[in-house]
């Protein structure tokens, strides 16, 4: 699972349109946070179809500045709690993992400095009991130290005080990062060049209890003068699995519920008969089909194991076979199985069998020939 949150300074042109799009396609983010996307919240929500997301809150820019907006799949049940133009603050539930709700904070420090103080006062109030995970990402138009800051004047000591008072008195901990050491760049030449790190993830301890394992990564992009910033999550201590594509498997064919599956979800999407809408409904189905397969349809591997245990507890029990619609039950049951799990490797190999059983082998034979 991650996360990326970038300051696009823009996304009205086709460039900042292109380089958003590749940056979604290459990275598979599961949450994306933007900042001053410089468009309205209509645009914007359009936006998540060639995206690819299902879910879309966006705040409109005022004038030329500004914009804020969050987009998530249906992986997570994200509940909007507050939102303005400089947050978005969400519960976030995940559907596959088996870890607590915990809330998520989508933020934009005010450019002006003479208005700092008003987004810390609104991280304060916003502040997450500790005994509640709690994510904070964004651009904070702030830095910690000089040390995060290369070229140009120092800032005051007490400006950036105030960012890190705010960060204690919230009971946040920087998250720290791999990569280039800033994420903003005004591009001038190298006298008048000025780097600072702008962006960047915060949790409190609990959310890091939940993923000790995560790492921040600057990343890179052509457009905007920010560079987009990444999370990696991993529940628990040990590296999970990478979450697979979809793919639909032969064998669900012969199971009886699986056209309904495909029929309910296919009529679950409308709108106009068009090729965004006919991408919309093959995806819904790939959503359900996956969720059908783990609730239903059940783990091939997993359940062929199950169903030879119990063959082995039914003759333990019965091994004079007494009850035979009993045994016949259990035998049925392996079988059915073994049939599955047969179609699923088949498919595995990238063969195109044109049939089942014997005629495999003569399929073989002519294509060494």
């Amino acid at each position: 699972m991650s996360l990326i949150s970038w300051n696009s300074r823009g996304l009205g042109n086709p460039v900042g349109v292109q380089a958003l799009s590749d940056l979604v396609r290459s990275k598979v983010p599961d949450i994306l946070f933007l900042q001053e996307t410089k468009l309205n919240a209509r645009v914007m929500e359009r936006m998540k179809y060639k995206l690819g997301f299902q879910n879309c809150l966006a705040v409109s820019c005022e004038g030329r500045s500004g914009g804020i907006a969050l987009f998530w799949n249906n992986r997570f049940k994200v509940e909007i709690q507050t939102f303005s133009k400089f947050h978005i603050h969400a519960k976030v539930t995940e559907e596959e993992e088996n870890v607590e709700s915990w809330c998520l904070t989508g933020f934009y420090g005010n450019p002006d400095v003479s208005k700092r103080h008003e987004s810390w006062n609104l991280l304060t109030t916003l502040l997450v009991p500790s005994d509640k995970g709690w994510l904070v990402l964004g651009d904070f138009n702030e830095i910690l130290s000089n040390a995060e800051k290369s070229g140009g004047r120092d800032k005051p000591e007490r400006q950036m005080k105030a960012f890190r008072d705010v960060i204690d008195e919230c009971h946040l901990q920087d998250l720290g990062f791999n990569g280039n050491p800033f994420t903003w760049c005004n591009r001038r030449e190298r006298a008048h060049c000025i780097s600072e790190r702008l962006d960047r993830f915060l949790s409190n301890l609990k959310w890091h209890s939940f993923y000790p394992m995560a790492s921040v990564i600057h990343g890179v992009i052509a457009y905007s003068d920010h560079v987009p910033i990444m999370l990696k999550l991993t529940a628990g201590s040990v590296q999970g699995p990478r979450k697979k594509l979809f793919r639909f498997e032969a064998m669900w064919v012969d199971a009886t519920d699986c056209k309904q599956v495909i029929q309910d979800a296919w009529r679950g999407v409308e709108g106009r008969k068009d090729l965004s809408i006919v991408m919309r409904k093959i995806q819904h189905c790939g959503e359900k089909l996956t969720v059908w397969n783990k609730t239903i349809f059940g783990h091939v591997q997993r359940n062929l194991k199950k169903a030879k245990d119990q063959l082995c507890l039914v003759h333990q029990a019965d091994p004079l076979s007494d009850n035979r619609q009993k045994l016949q039950e259990a035998r049925n049951e392996v079988q059915k199985w073994l049939t599955r799990n047969e179609i699923m490797w088949k498919q595995r190999s990238k063969a195109l069998w044109l049939a089942e059983g014997d005629k495999n082998s003569r399929y073989f034979h002519h294509k060494a020939t």
